[in-house]
């Protein structure tokens, strides 16, 4: 197989493009031309530099493709357009060019989130794939029209939504393991809300099964981990990984919203939008992100194979043999 991954360069992506490797097929990464590529140096792949926006070089990213994995995509902006610009018309722009450029194309694979179905109910309650989306932030809301684009685009695909990601190279949910290396654990609210997670290695292991499995095709599946943790335990436990003790710090709701909004407002100032937001505060305050992987365990035949405890601590171990902790 000859397998497409935008953003392979990230942080999933790097993941995917080693498991890829691993398992024979041969990579093929577009990237614009200021991507820091540091995650694949080390890996046996093609590198053609174009972008998803203008729709630079996509003719020959695609040619001889078999399946696209579409990971690319904005995390964060300082407008609603910001991201719906890169998500869905990227999306978009990519479809179309698979349309025009890859006849020989079996399966589109995109990675959204499970920000584009919205939370679930509270407590350990999870969300169904067949839930009626209801995406709360600017991102969720543009991966929900990313997945539309896919669903119309005439193309075979499958849509795949991962929970909170976590593990080597990471550097969203590392912010908590430096806070909490300092025996602090931060907890927002009172209300301990609850979560799935998955260990990126796991997770791309569900990315390449999804892609070959024939009943994967226009469906749309939850990939994480079987365990659910609320805030505090998750905090607990990354606190053991580090060999640390920590104290829980329970931070009022109003205090959180305002943090964010000082946030977007040191953001401006900067030039440049954090992950850390108003908008990140409204996802922190829902009721709880919990999704089942029993559609992926029934027609994958995935799982996440990693316990939580023993990932948290490989993640760790990661972190300070590459000196971020």
């Amino acid at each position: 197989m000859l397998a497409l991954v935008t953003g392979g360069q990230g942080f999933i992506g790097s993941h995917l493009c080693e498991r890829l490797i691993k398992e024979g097929h041969r990579v093929r990464v577009l990237a614009r031309e200021s991507s820091d590529l540091a995650n694949l140096q080390d890996l046996p792949l093609e590198i053609v530099h174009g972008d998803l926006i203008g729709g630079k070089e996509l003719g020959q990213a695609l040619a001889g493709i078999d399946v696209v994995f579409h990971l690319a995509g904005a995390l964060k902006g300082f407008h609603e357009a910001d991201l719906t610009r890169v998500n869905r018309d990227g999306t978009r722009t990519l479809t179309e060019a698979c349309a025009a450029h890859a006849p020989n194309l079996t399966r589109f694979v995109l990675v959204s989130s499970l920000a584009a179905a919205g939370p679930s109910p509270g407590g350990p309650v999870p969300a169904l794939e067949d839930a009626q989306p209801a995406p709360l932030t600017w991102y969720g809301k543009s991966k929900l029209e990313a997945e539309q684009v896919v669903q119309h685009s005439g193309l075979p695909f499958t849509i795949l939504r991962p929970p909170v990601v976590f593990g080597p190279r990471d550097r969203d949910v590392f912010s908590y393991f430096k806070i909490a290396k300092a025996g602090v654990l931060p907890i927002p609210g009172w209300r301990d809300r609850c979560y799935s997670l998955v260990f990126a290695p796991d997770l791309a292991e569900g990315i390449l099964r999804a892609a070959a499995e024939p009943k994967a095709s226009s469906e749309v599946f939850n990939l994480a981990g079987a365990e659910v943790v609320t805030w505090s335990e998750l905090g607990h436990k990354i606190s053991s990984a580090l060999g640390v003790r920590g104290r829980v710090l329970r931070l009022p709701e109003f205090a959180i919203r305002a943090a964010g909004r000082l946030a977007d407002v040191a953001a401006r100032l900067r030039g440049k939008p954090q992950i850390f937001s108003s908008q990140k505060v409204i996802e922190m305050l829902a009721p709880a992100w919990v999704a089942s992987p029993g559609k992926a365990q029934e027609i994958l035949g995935w799982r996440s194979a990693t316990p939580l405890d023993e990932a948290l601590a490989l993640t760790v171990r990661w972190y300070r043999l590459n000196g971020w902790l």
